[in-house]
């Protein structure tokens, strides 16, 4: 990933945090996946695979017409909604949300050979990153797979990070529905040649589920279904255009909305469909998503998405390859 001079700084020993962290996790898949279908090391569980449009606001101001945004222009897309633990687990955990956005090139209803328009949107339900730095990011994997999380819990103790373990521990809830929540991309990208942003999801559907008395193990995927049935799910997709005291390299750090508002680009639509099949199922294990697929005017910044990137290449390659699939 090329490191983009005017807003990044390689922390020290940045390669060599990444490449242990892809042998840990590749290690860890091995043995969680030892027989049977090897799934995601991140976000495995899939609440759902939906399929959506992505529509670009017409008579956006030429400050906000940069790549995607360019044009008005209705992209077909799917959209995988996620639980962040690194084991499937039952929805009544609490637990935090992933959702992402893959554009894609329409062959056909469900079609697995829809082909990637090379740009995804990856966002989760909180607007900041705990793990703000590779180096966090790198002691989380090592103490809670190779170690201890006590340990863990007693390094940031010592060194004052016990703000992001308060961070971690806040990122879990038991939402109505994925459909219901918002979502932030919580790391930086380009918008142009010399611009970043951030993004966010803001729900804005008439309909809302509620929380059932009590929780099932698939209540969210549940409740996406119900909402699905009888009527659309629709977000604002909207941008946070950087100033130049916001940090690109620590994604710990909130971005002030007071400072900067979030500005509606585009609408996620996701109309009212059934999608709790195997074969959609299916299709959601054989699709990558990855902040690294993006247009050069929408490329990943900061270390957290750089070490993303290439984690997420090689344990996607790593999990296509044990399962006799090509990534699409």
């Amino acid at each position: 990933m090329k490191l983009h001079r005017s807003f990044e700084k390689l922390e020290p020993n940045e390669a060599g945090m990444i490449a242990e962290m892809t042998d840990i996790l590749r290690r860890k898949m091995e043995r969680d996946y030892a027989n049977g279908e090897t799934l995601r090391d991140a976000h495995p569980k899939t609440l759902g695979l939906l399929r959506g449009t992505f529509q670009v606001e017409p008579d956006l101001p030429a400050e906000l017409r940069v790549g995607i945004f360019e044009r008005p222009h209705r992209f077909d897309c799917w959209v995988r909604t996620s639980s962040a633990s690194g084991k499937v687990q039952s929805d009544a955990i609490k637990d935090a949300r992933g959702i992402a956005i893959k554009l894609v090139a329409p062959r056909g209803k469900d079609a697995a050979a829809d082909a990637s328009l090379g740009q995804d949107f990856v966002l989760m339900d909180a607007p900041a990153m705990p793990l703000g730095t590779i180096a966090l990011f790198r002691d989380a994997v090592y103490y809670t797979i190779e170690s201890s999380p006590i340990l863990l819990a007693a390094k940031w103790l010592l060194t004052v990070n016990l703000g992001a373990m308060l961070g971690l521990l806040s990122l879990r809830s038991n939402p109505t529905s994925p459909l219901d929540i918002r979502y932030w991309s919580t790391t930086p990208y380009l918008f142009g040649p010399d611009r970043a942003v951030k993004y966010s999801l803001l729900p804005t559907s008439r309909y809302r589920s509620t929380l059932p008395k009590v929780l099932s193990d698939s209540y969210l995927t549940e409740a996406m279904q119900v909402h699905l049935g009888r009527h659309a799910a629709d977000f604002d997709f909207c941008v946070q255009l950087r100033h130049d005291d916001m940090p690109i390299e620590d994604a710990a750090e909130r971005w002030d909305e007071k400072l900067s508002p979030f500005v509606k680009v585009a609408t996620l639509h996701i109309p009212i469909q059934k999608f709790r099949s195997r074969q959609r199922q299916k299709l959601a294990e054989s699709l990558s998503f990855s902040p690294g697929n993006a247009l050069p005017a929408h490329a990943p910044l900061g270390g957290l998405n750089r070490a993303r990137v290439a984690i997420y290449d090689a344990l996607s390659k790593f999990r296509h390859r044990r399962n006799g699939r090509q990534a699409t």
